[in-house]
């Protein structure tokens, strides 16, 4: 252990720039920081309108969440430390007005960008303006604070995953991240369309693709900065801060759970035995303001090449994905959602061709034979568009489930390393001291509660509905069964009658 001052020592009387800060994990930040680190001065919040809502209302908006419910209640004041200021990350300048770009040069310490667009399935021009052109916004920006301290890049464990042994070490791209950019800026979308899959290459999504680009970038372009990188692997919720199961994101696996739940997604193609590498929310939090203080107190790391921090389970505290699922299908069944249509279950299969066959049989028709009764009742079907949507998500993830990957963590174990007792408690991000069991269980009921919206106690009328679900699947699969053996049967008699004939 080196002697560093404390995190909390380190931040006291900065001013941190946030960007990404109405999002999942930004939002984690600021709350964290504002409870354990109580003498920090200001934390300036970038945000930008959305839909019906301007930036302020979105910020009011977030800190009326759950979320902030112990800051609300212990130290109120703190919420005055959060200063809005608006733009978007996709524009030349992150939108900033040069009075903004003014004040954040001159009173800014630290730098935390957690901004990006985590759906993998966004149109690259899309994923390029948030994801690679945000970042060397960013850099351009922190060459002119006067005061810096540190730059910390939230990214993805996933920028290199084809290699299935990820280093903490940078990838070199392809493509050139200025070129593709620019790319996007000139070319009309049709034309970016066409030329994605070649620009993708073994990338099959344009997030982990614009990810890739923007830590190479920051790798070139952020030269002589104290930068830190976090590569986190898929984010779910929270463990114990602020408090257990706290989520409101679909990324990651939950969107695929609440299908699962609702009985609409009841096939997976995968190896059941392969590591789901997943980490606790509260976990990327607590790391990336530990590796912030880390870089920005260490002077052994000053000019060196950026700190790159993986966090993820494989390696640290193993679990299958069978071992993830299973637990979940309990729950489904046995809590069921309000919105259950059909009998929460699922299969997991390794050969493609029978995924594909068992979904067509006990998705694929279903959503058609609903559809078609929603229709003759004058209701909007969309059964079908749910099920095309679920493929085309699976495509862009399929590599997370199809493939044993294994993520390094040396440098995440050096920085633990050089933290003192009080703030390994404080910022804890021991992966290994996760207890899967009431992991999953917190997980299913936080999502339940602050994502899916659903109410409690009703448990006993809906546990009657899922069983009524479970006797009305078993006579749909054995009719389905029955139709399949029938069509087999005749395609095979008329096959022979033929051979007769000639």
């Amino acid at each position: 252990m080196t002697n560093l001052p404390s995190i909390a020592d380190f931040y006291a009387n900065k001013s941190i720039f946030v960007t990404g800060g109405t999002g999942f994990i930004g939002k984690m930040i600021v709350e964290k920081l504002l409870r354990s680190c109580k003498d920090i001065n200001t934390i300036y919040l970038l945000a930008r309108p959305k839909k019906d809502k301007s930036s302020a209302d979105r910020l009011q908006e977030m800190l009326n969440s759950p979320l902030f419910d112990k800051i609300r209640e212990k130290n109120p004041e703190a919420l005055n430390k959060i200063v809005l200021v608006n733009g978007d990350v996709a524009m030349e300048n992150l939108g900033l007005s040069e009075t903004d770009q003014k004040k954040l040069c001159d009173n800014v310490n630290v730098i935390i960008h957690s901004a990006a667009t985590i759906n993998f399935n966004e149109p690259l021009k899309v994923a390029i303006a948030t994801n690679l052109q945000s970042v060397r916004e960013l850099i351009k920006l922190a060459r002119k604070v006067e005061n810096l301290n540190v730059l910390v890049h939230v990214s993805t464990a996933y920028t290199k995953w084809y290699d299935f042994d990820v280093k903490e070490i940078f990838h070199k791209p392809n493509n050139d991240p200025n070129e593709v950019i620019e790319m996007c800026k000139t070319l009309s979308d049709e034309e970016i369309n066409k030329r994605t899959k070649s620009l993708l290459g073994k990338h099959v999504n344009t997030y982990t693709y614009s990810k890739s680009l923007a830590e190479y970038l920051v790798s070139v372009e952020g030269k002589g900065l104290p930068i830190a990188i976090i590569r986190p692997s898929a984010v779910l919720s929270s463990v114990k801060e602020p408090f257990p199961g706290w989520i409101d994101n679909w990324a990651g696996h939950t969107l695929y759970v609440y299908m699962m739940a609702r009985g609409l997604l009841r096939v997976f193609h995968m190896n059941g035995d392969y590591l789901c590498d997943c980490i606790p929310a509260d976990h990327t939090v607590n790391i990336t303001i530990a590796a912030g203080w880390k870089v920005g107190t260490d002077k052994s790391t000053k000019n060196k090449e950026p700190e790159i921090y993986q966090i993820a389970t494989g390696s640290e505290n193993p679990i299958k994905w069978k071992e993830m699922f299973d637990p979940l299908q309990y729950y489904a069944r046995n809590y069921p959602l309000t919105d259950v249509l059909w009998y929460p279950t699922y299969k997991y299969r390794k050969s493609e061709k029978v995924a594909r066959f068992e979904t067509f049989v006990t998705q694929l028709i279903p959503a058609y034979i609903g559809d078609f009764a929603m229709k003759i009742t004058g209701r909007k079907p969309r059964l079908v568009k749910t099920q095309k949507f679920i493929e085309r998500n699976y495509n862009s993830v399929r590599f997370v489930v199809n493939e044993p990957i294994v993520f390094r963590t040396e440098n995440y174990h050096k920085l633990a390393a050089s933290m003192n007792e009080n703030d390994l408690k404080e910022f804890d991000f021991d992966l290994r001291k996760i207890d899967w069991k009431k992991y999953i269980e917190n997980y299913y009921f936080g999502a339940r509660k602050y994502l899916w919206k659903q109410k409690d106690g009703n448990y006993p009328v809906l546990k009657k509905k899922v069983v009524r679900l479970k006797y009305a699947n078993y006579v749909f699969m054995g009719t389905s069964i029955a139709a399949s053996l029938y069509f087999l049967n005749s395609a095979k008699n008329l096959l022979f009658k033929k051979n007769q004939d000639c």
